[in-house]
Parts: structure tokens; sequence; C-alpha cells
């Protein structure tokens, strides 16, 4: 009961917190994760513009950790939509299903998607969140054009995925073979789905001694409030 007690003190104060907060929180609820200390998590969660209320989509949401911190950021009044095709029972959705029971996180919805199309309702997401997989979505047009068609009027797409070092200039799908893709590739396909890149930074995590840095995009529809 005193961990249970925790971990809602926890959330509730990451709702109403500062971006240090989010930080000193996110090690609090996940303190054996360091993938998850060093990917700046309130700056990714500035970059989707959410906060008490807001509806969002953790796309390829894998063992559902960004989805329980998203929660707080929502509130009770918001919802988290948690999405993967993956039956991994360490990575996908078993295991997004065991994290969101053991944080008793009500306001996440645990949803199976396809390879071409996350299954979201149209018009109907403030925002969607990406990290570390979009690399994995060979049938990106698809999943984009929906992903698009699911956000709001100024509703923001925040893709983070893991940058290549050595390997930029090499075919699309070699990049994603080795489970990294260029910004500029990124970018691209963004653009061509119908997003504006209104955030983009090339080296969001930098690690120039392994393939695992990290860069971020930002986009909103293109046409639409920012």
């Amino acid at each position: 009961m005193r961990h249970l007690c925790l971990c809602l003190l926890a959330l509730s104060s990451l709702r109403a917190g500062s971006s240090a907060d989010l930080q000193a929180l996110t090690e609090k609820l996940f303190p054996h994760t360091e993938r998850l200390k060093e990917m700046r998590i309130p700056e990714i969660v500035a970059a989707l513009r959410i906060g008490s209320g807001s509806v969002v989509a953790d796309v390829g949401c894998g063992g559902g950790e960004y989805s329980v911190l998203l929660a707080g950021v929502v509130g009770n009044a918001g919802r988290v939509y948690c999405e993967d095709i993956s039956d991994d029972k360490q990575w996908g959705l078993p295991a997004a299903r065991r994290l969101v029971a053991k944080r008793h996180t009500r306001n996440i919805t645990i949803l199976r998607g396809g390879s071409d199309d996350p299954t979201l309702a149209v018009g109907s997401l403030d925002a969607v969140l990406i990290v570390n997989a979009y690399h994995e979505m060979p049938q990106y047009r698809s999943m984009l054009r929906h992903i698009r068609e699911s956000l709001r009027p100024g509703g923001r797409l925040v893709i983070v995925d893991n940058r290549p070092q050595r390997t930029a200039d090499r075919p699309r799908e070699k990049q994603t073979g080795n489970h990294v893709l260029s910004v500029d590739l990124a970018a691209a396909e963004l653009s061509e789905a119908g997003f504006h890149i209104s955030d983009r930074r090339d080296s969001f995590i930098d690690n120039p001694d392994s393939e695992s840095a990290h860069w971020l995009l930002a986009a909103d529809k293109a046409g639409t409030a920012p």
C-alpha cells in the first residue's frame, strides 16, 4: 500500500510540477531504467505542448513507460493511448499492460494498432509521441497519414529517434536495419506527409561515441494553427 501511495503522489506532483520535478519523478518512478534518465523527458513533454486535460497517443509505446509519464502530465481529465503492435512479453503490449496495472494508472487506454495504421480516432488527439519506434515503421507513409488525420487542428507530432553516426548516407532500409534513421530523411518524410516542422534538434541527445545519439522533430499539420 505504501508503494502505491508513493506512486500516486508522484503522478499528482507530476501534473503540477516544474521541469525539474518531472525529471526527478521520472527517476523516482523508474529508478532502474537508465535510458529514461538520459532522454530529457521535460523537453519532450514541452515539445508536445500538452498539459492537464490533453489527449495524447504514445505510438510504438513498447513497455509503456512514456505512457505512464504522459498520464501524469495530462491528469485525470486527460487520456493517453498506449499503442503498439508487439506481443513481446518484455517490450510489447503485455509489458505495457503490466506496468499500467502496477501503477494503477486509470487514464491510459492500451491500444493494438496495425503495421500501417495505429487505429487512432480521426480528429481526437492533441499530440502524438513516437520514441525510438519510427525507424521500425516500414509503412511510414501510411502511418504518418493516419497520425495526421488523428490530430486536432493545432495538434503536434513529436518524434525522437536514434541518429546514425556513420551510416547517415546509406539507403533508408540499410539505416533502419541498424535501428537508426537520419533526421534529414525523417524531416523530408514528415514534410511529404503534410506536416510543418516547427522544432528540429539534430543533436537532441549527443553521444558521439556510439550509435545511440538521438534527434528530435516536432511538427504540426501544415496549414493549421500552431
